[in-house]
């Protein structure tokens, strides 16, 4: 399996400095969404792959790991 990094970490690696919610405009506002979701379904992919890998290679604490990641992102975020 891949040594991916946490979904928080992949976050925080992967956000530039924002402003003020009071100083950005409507469209950056969309913007700033639309990557954030495309971030959230592009790490989902990513832990259902490494949770189908770790299933194939009975890899019990990476299906472990990859799995509570997968439900706090669904949770958090709702995919």
């Amino acid at each position: 399996m891949e040594n991916n990094k946490s979904f928080a970490e992949f976050m925080n690696e992967s956000t530039v400095p924002q402003k003020q919610s009071s100083e950005m405009t409507m469209m950056e506002i969309y913007v700033d969404m639309v990557l954030n979701e495309i971030l959230v379904r592009h790490r989902k992919e990513q832990l259902v792959s490494a949770i189908n890998e770790a299933l194939d290679n009975k890899d019990q604490d990476a299906f472990m790991k990859c799995s509570a990641e997968l439900n706090t992102l669904e949770d958090t975020h709702g995919v």
